[in-house]
């Protein structure tokens, strides 16, 4: 996974988990705030790249923060690597509450098969 900083601009690197499973690959992007219209998503090759933009939040007259564990107007960018057994092309995702999931099939070659005893 890389960084995918190529401007002034200021972001962060999202938490990201892969798993394995017999037919393909889940990937998890933890983006808090980030919506639906706020997520840029491509894949290039056997390359994954997540880029997030959205608009700062409109806090209320006289709004002061004590605490918070995230900036609530950060985007995030990283890329990925796919597995060589990955099928990019079978890519879909779906966001919700903040955390993007992503699920990559495997190519077909490589996917589990029963084999028939004749």
């Amino acid at each position: 996974m890389n960084d995918t900083c190529n401007t002034n601009e200021s972001l962060a690197t999202p938490a990201v988990y892969m798993a394995e499973r017999p037919e393909g690959y889940d990937i998890t992007f933890e983006i808090p705030g980030a919506g639906k219209g706020d997520v840029d998503l491509h894949v290039d090759g056997r390359t994954l790249r997540l880029r997030t933009t959205k608009k700062p939040a409109e806090k209320p007259a006289g709004f002061r923060e004590a605490v918070r564990e995230f900036d609530p107007d950060a985007n995030f960018a990283v890329t990925v690597d796919l597995p060589e057994l990955a099928d990019p092309s079978t890519a879909k995702a779906t966001v919700e509450n903040g955390i993007l999931r992503v699920a990559v099939a495997k190519r077909p070659e490589n996917q589990p098969r029963r084999i028939e005893i004749g």
